[in-house]
């Protein structure tokens, strides 16, 4: 996919705050609908007294009830589905570290518009086809091996799947394959450098890494700073859930100046911190099984 341009869907990228609030609406009225499908959403939205003709306004995103993480676990593995099982073509899964996991299940439609956010965010660091990606993150239920993986190939990049772990054959890749962007942990990327430094490889001059993708763990700005200067590179922060798909939620664009959420795809509600109801809703605005996402 050859793309100068500074957007790679400029149709979404350039809407007028009218067009994106008229896409908003047309979306969520339709995943509501959809959501009727589904036995759970069917059963919380009548004891809730609410009908798919309630929604005539973005404003009443507030009517919708919230869906926890409980309610996750609770319908595990398959009770939030909206469509049938067939359909379905690939789930993840958190670790069930903290009691059963929670479940997300994909239609193929899904997986496309999955790729198409992560690879909008790659090409607003600067990446297109011609670089070489290397993923050192996992690719088995964590959403980051495979999310990244789609969507740097819907990009048309050449993709190094090198998954987690072994540094030294990592830094070969990186070496050898002539890699220039990477997806990484913050930890790990430092963790890369002291192990360059430890085979005498000075990352800036011997390797043509450029471009860093890092998410998935806290990390201050200060850490991000750092990790730029020992690499060489330019440290680009993402935002993703497993609930909203994975990466791809939000991105940093070159100005490194905050996220930016792509809003053809969610909306973000801030709710009063006061009310008994808390904090944060966003809602995945995608024809798919879904999840109303949740206000944690």
């Amino acid at each position: 996919m050859e793309n100068d341009c500074k957007y790679l869907h400029p149709e979404m990228e350039t809407m007028t705050r009218e067009e994106i609030e008229k896409l908003q609406l047309e979306r969520l009225q339709k995943t509501v609908k959809h959501c009727m499908n589904s036995p759970f959403y069917k059963k919380r939205f009548e004891e809730h007294n609410l009908k798919p003709e309630d929604i005539k306004s973005l404003d009443d995103i507030r009517k919708i009830p919230f869906t926890t993480k409980q309610d996750l676990r609770d319908n595990y593995p398959y009770g939030l589905a909206a469509v049938p099982l067939k359909d379905v073509v690939r789930l993840h899964s958190s670790s069930g570290t903290t009691g059963t996991p929670t479940v997300i299940l994909h239609t193929q439609k899904d997986l496309d518009e999955w790729a198409n956010a992560v690879a909008r965010c790659l090409h607003m660091v600067g990446l297109r086809k011609g670089d070489i990606f290397q993923n050192s993150s996992g690719y088995g239920m964590f959403t980051g091996g495979l999310g990244f993986q789609y969507g740097a190939e819907r990009l048309g990049m050449l993709t190094v799947p090198a998954a987690a772990g072994n540094t030294k054959r990592q830094i070969k890749f990186i070496t050898d394959f002539g890699t220039t962007a990477l997806h990484a942990i913050p930890s790990y990327a430092g963790r890369l450098y002291e192990v360059m430094e430890e085979m005498g490889i000075d990352p800036a001059k011997d390797t043509k890494l450029r471009t860093l993708i890092i998410g998935a763990e806290p990390h201050s700005e200060e850490q991000r700073k750092r990790i730029e200067k020992m690499l060489g590179v330019k440290a680009y922060n993402s935002f993703g859930m497993s609930e909203m798909c994975g990466p791809g939620v939000a991105f940093e664009c070159t100005e490194q100046n905050g996220l930016h959420i792509w809003e053809d795809y969610y909306i973000v509600e801030i709710v009063d911190p006061v009310s008994p109801q808390q904090t944060l809703k966003i809602s995945r605005l995608q024809n798919k099984h879904p999840v109303l996402h949740p206000r944690m």
